[in-house]
């Protein structure tokens, strides 16, 4: 299903929970972790109808719960990944990046509202890349709104616009300034700049061979004049396989990419150490 019919789909479901006299913005409780949402947005709405978004990301059979569990979430957006992880590895260090002004300020209060998880959580306002000064603009697409909030939205996926203005990092440079020693886990959902963030974190993947779970968008990395296949040979240089969420099915090309993403959506595949993959 594709972004656009998902988003339609959500404004249906978010129209019938307002007809029915349910408050737009509440506080709510998912899983033992409190969020303040607003069920106009996409996300929101997702914690609030079932309790989790991407629920398999976080799922024991990705990441089964380990001590000293170490992971950045990058494009955190209000937490609804980072706090889950941090809730299910009791010492955990969890670096959680959001670029945009609008949900950096949710993230922190989503944060805040769960005491006993804060100290496993630091929240780093950035715009990830592979190191290099953006050439353009910085854009990021937080927010998608089910009711008539005005402003300039994504001619695909309505996401609204954001212009970003924070500092910008790479993985690597990230790992430096939080002094991390390890790293388990690397999950990147950025609207169409998976490509460069994996390119600015190679010594970190090569080093610590984390799991890695990326968004691949086919209309966004065209725009952006990257193709899977590329992806295919950055991951295979750093001995690691492309793999559905089952991560056992590899996916070796563009053309078995293109079965499991909808033309006008996206996919998460994970990526896998090639050691860890034997083993299973």
């Amino acid at each position: 299903m594709n972004t656009k019919t998902k988003i339609g789909l959500a404004r249906l479901i978010y129209r019938g929970l307002r007809l029915a006299g349910l408050s737009q913005q509440r506080i709510i409780t998912r899983n033992g972790i409190r969020f303040d949402v607003d069920l106009a947005e996409g996300i929101d709405l997702s914690l609030f109808l079932f309790g989790s978004f991407q629920k398999w990301v976080i799922d024991d059979s990705l990441l089964p719960a380990k001590s000293n569990f170490c992971a950045i979430d990058i494009g955190a957006n209000i937490g609804a990944i980072c706090l889950p992880l941090a809730s299910r590895n009791a010492d955990a260090r969890i670096i959680a990046v959001e670029p945009t002004d609008h949900a950096y300020r949710r993230l922190l209060r989503n944060i805040e509202l769960n005491p006993a998880l804060q100290p496993r959580i630091k929240a780093v306002q950035a715009f990830m890349g592979d190191g290099s000064p953006p050439g353009d603009a910085m854009i990021a697409y937080p927010s998608w709104r089910l009711d008539n909030t005005a402003g300039e939205k994504h001619e695909v996926h309505l996401g609204l616009v954001h212009k970003v203005t924070c500092p910008t990092l790479s993985i690597d440079l990230l790992v430096q300034q939080e002094g991390l020693t390890h790293l388990d886990f690397i999950k990147i959902d950025t609207d169409g700049h998976e490509f460069e963030i994996l390119q600015g974190g190679r010594q970190a993947i090569t080093r610590w061979r984390p799991i890695i779970v990326f968004e691949f968008c086919l209309y966004e990395n065209k725009k952006r004049g990257h193709t899977f296949d590329e992806f295919v040979s950055l991951f295979a240089a750093l001995d690691y396989d492309i793999c559905l969420a089952d991560k056992k099915t590899r996916v070796p090309d563009e053309a078995a990419a293109r079965r499991v993403v909808p033309e006008f959506g996206s996919y998460d595949f994970v990526a896998v150490p090639r050691q860890t993959l034997a083993a299973s």
